[in-house]
């Protein structure tokens, strides 16, 4: 199994949450060492941006670093995450400062690029896995778990297609993440519901403007 095998795109999103609503563009693109994966958006009252650079090596993502930019008009929170893994240290500036030493040999995911390791996962049949996620808040490494819980219809663009429904386990939280896939489009994600007590999003693919 190739990381080839999932090709670069540009599409629409949208994004909601219990404080905004916003239309943006997401995409991957190949890059001379490694991919980016990125979304952006913007609206009268705000500017979003979200930026992962990463490796895949054997299958596997390897984290280079993680770039949050949002600008509403009454707050802003800037975050930039850097995985240094010849001092084997992850380091982030901005909102959320912090420092924390790490085993690289463990290979920790951002928000956005572990959703690259899920399609890799599911393109080599895998129905059950975890993997190791960093919480951008604080720097902890947690354990996250998923599983296949069903199929059910689907529908982008007015084509009909059988999406997968992933659900995301987290031991030390109450919160529910179900991940909407397309196998027919490489498991292109379709829908991220995410809800829980401190807050709820929704991340829906509106339009694919360009694949491969």
């Amino acid at each position: 199994m190739s990381a080839a095998l999932i090709k670069d795109y540009v599409a629409r999103y949208s994004f909601k949450s219990d404080e905004i609503s916003i239309n943006g563009i997401r995409k991957l693109t190949t890059q001379d060492q490694g991919y980016e994966l990125s979304f952006e958006a913007k609206s009268m009252i705000a500017k979003l941006e979200f930026n992962s650079s990463f490796i895949v090596s054997e299958d596997r993502v390897i984290s280079k670093t993680y770039k949050v930019k949002i600008k509403p008009k009454f707050v802003k929170r800037d975050q930039s995450i850097d995985f240094k893994y010849n001092k084997k240290q992850i380091t982030s500036l901005g909102r959320n400062s912090w420092g924390v030493e790490f085993n690289p040999m463990e290979r920790p995911l951002d928000p956005m690029n572990a959703q690259i390791q899920i399609r890799l996962n599911l393109l080599q049949g895998m129905n059950e896995f975890s993997l190791k996620l960093l919480e951008v808040k604080n720097g902890e490494i947690q354990d996250n778990f998923y599983k296949i819980i069903r199929n059910e219809s689907c529908v982008l663009s007015g084509n009909n297609y059988e999406c997968v429904v992933l659900k995301r386990f987290r031991e030390k939280e109450n919160r529910e993440t179900l991940y909407y896939l397309i196998p027919d489009i490489d498991y292109m994600f379709l829908k991220i519901i995410d809800t829980g007590p401190e807050r709820n999003q929704k991340l829906e693919l509106l339009e694919i403007l360009s694949l491969g």
